[in-house]
């Protein structure tokens, strides 16, 4: 079965529990969010690592500094956890929480480029003089 079926059938499925779970158990349907949540990672994870593997490949080809490709898939898997709970704070009404978060993920994001940042501007300086 296709990787995308099953993403869907687990959404599908999450959808159809958690209307039994709203009006009988509501309780549990933060388990169930979660749950779903890490099923549908767990369905593309191969995808992932495939994806990883072609951008690894493609940035050798280009010589670009591995420190970089590193610093990339830090910043993006920064984005999506910061993306998940945030969007799990939400649901469950705690907005001021996951605003924070948000935020703070921002400021770990500008701290790693930092070095990136540095670079760039020594570079302008450089060709300037």
């Amino acid at each position: 079965m296709s990787v995308i079926y099953k993403i869907a059938l687990t959404a599908v499925w999450f959808l159809f529990f958690s209307v039994i779970l709203k009006t009988y158990r509501p309780e549990y349907l933060f388990l169930l969010r979660i749950v779903s949540v890490f099923l549908i990672f767990y369905f593309s994870t191969d995808y992932i690592a495939e994806f990883i593997e072609s951008a690894l490949a493609l940035f050798s080809v280009f010589e670009i500094d591995s420190s970089h490709i590193s610093l990339l898939f830090k910043i993006v898997g920064i984005s999506v956890v910061t993306d998940f709970v945030s969007d799990t704070l939400k649901d469950n009404s705690e907005s001021a929480m996951a605003n924070t978060v948000i935020t703070l993920s921002k400021f770990i994001i500008l701290y790693l480029t930092l070095p990136v940042i540095n670079g760039i501007i020594v570079f302008c300086l450089k060709l300037i003089e």
